[in-house]
């Protein structure tokens, strides 16, 4: 069992693996960093139908007590939120080798995948989408701590945010954590450590980075990407560009002074972002929180 805000998140056993029970047939290796794997699988019943599986290996010579927990507190995140904007869970259980959970699978890949080709339109409508989805992260008071193109997918002409691995739900007003984990972009270790750590206005700086990928078509841990992301926004974004005015304000290296989503959701409300975020509004299909 884990209890989590008045509400019990069961973890169901089973004797057979994950795809005995339901019915699926292994495809392509996704992602393996032991102990964790991700794979595609399709029904055996209806070979159109295609789902994803993390799963978390259990290892007596491994910390089976922080896989546990690992795996709970992840599921239990994903068990909380639902919104359109979100990758969501099918379902979840523990099974002989491992403890795993089951999603959709998304054909047209990752942001990533798309930034090369990605145009205005484009970059817009799947910006105001991505604060959408935070702005409801951070209302639920769940971080997200490893926003970065990788881990959002691309599906229908929308987003979703995917891999709640390093995720938090922050319970309190305090949004302080004690544990410091997710990426960081361009900050030594030690530059890191000596700063108040606040995981939503880190979310904040990462969806700063997605964005200033989106706005010049290349992801920023790429090789060839050796000028500096600020020097960037001075040099090829015009003074009074709107792009400009958001990194420059996500990117801030003091976090205190970092856009909150909703300071960022009230900017977007007076600039070209306006239609796209009155939509969201009008649609009442998409809890945006807006």
């Amino acid at each position: 069992m884990y209890h989590l805000e008045r509400k019990t998140l069961e973890l169901q056993n089973y004797k057979e693996e994950i795809c005995q029970v339901h019915h699926f047939e292994v495809g392509t290796l996704l992602h393996y960093n032991y102990p964790i794997k991700v794979f595609q699988v399709r029904s055996k019943l209806d070979h159109n139908v295609k789902k994803v599986i993390k799963a978390y290996y259990k290892d007596s010579t491994y910390d089976e007590k922080k896989i546990v927990k690992h795996f709970l507190s992840e599921v239990a995140v994903l068990a909380t939120i639902h919104h359109p904007f979100i990758m969501s869970m099918d379902f979840m259980g523990s099974f002989p080798r491992y403890f795993a959970y089951v999603m959709p699978f998304y054909e047209d890949g990752t942001l990533t995948k798309v930034l090369p080709s990605m145009h205005q339109e484009m970059s817009d409508e799947y910006f105001v989408q991505l604060c959408a989805a935070v702005n409801y992260l951070h209302y639920k008071k769940v971080a997200h701590r490893d926003f970065k193109t990788d881990n959002i997918l691309i599906t229908e002409k929308k987003v979703l945010i995917a891999d709640f691995g390093l995720s938090d739900i922050l319970p309190t007003e305090d949004t302080m954590a004690t544990k410091r984990k997710g990426t960081v972009v361009y900050m030594s270790p030690e530059q890191f450590l000596k700063r108040p750590f606040d995981p939503f206005k880190c979310d904040m700086f990462a969806l700063g980075v997605v964005y200033w990928c989106m706005v010049f078509k290349m992801n920023v841990l790429n090789q060839d990407t050796m000028e500096p992301m600020m020097e960037a926004v001075r040099t090829k974004l015009s003074p009074t560009s709107i792009d400009r005015h958001i990194l420059t304000n996500l990117l801030e290296y003091q976090p205190e002074e970092r856009l909150t989503i909703f300071e960022l959701i009230f900017l977007m409300e007076e600039s070209c972002f306006s239609h796209r975020i009155a939509k969201l509004k009008g649609n009442c299909q998409v809890l945006s929180l807006l």
